[in-house]
């Protein structure tokens, strides 16, 4: 359709590499999107990936320092339409 943005598929992997590394092609993928010059698309099992690693591995004592509602607003925040 003439007008619409053009479309891609990321992976957990890209959606880390995007978010952590500011000098990586993902990371200017992520700002593309941001400025709806693309569309970043992704299955739900990406967003489970991503919110495995976040969970597991930032804690403090023991206890995972994000909340529920912080991954929701994280979660709406990204620019990527989950499938």
């Amino acid at each position: 359709m003439k007008g619409q943005a053009p479309s891609y598929w990321i992976t957990a992997e890209s959606l880390v590499r995007g978010l952590f590394d500011d000098m990586s092609d993902e990371h200017t993928l992520l700002k593309l999107a941001s400025c709806n010059i693309i569309e970043l698309h992704a299955g739900n099992k990406v967003w489970n990936s991503f919110l495995w690693l976040l969970v597991n591995h930032l804690r403090r004592d023991g206890v995972p320092i994000l909340t529920g509602k912080d991954l929701g607003e994280l979660r709406s925040r990204l620019p990527i339409v989950f499938h």
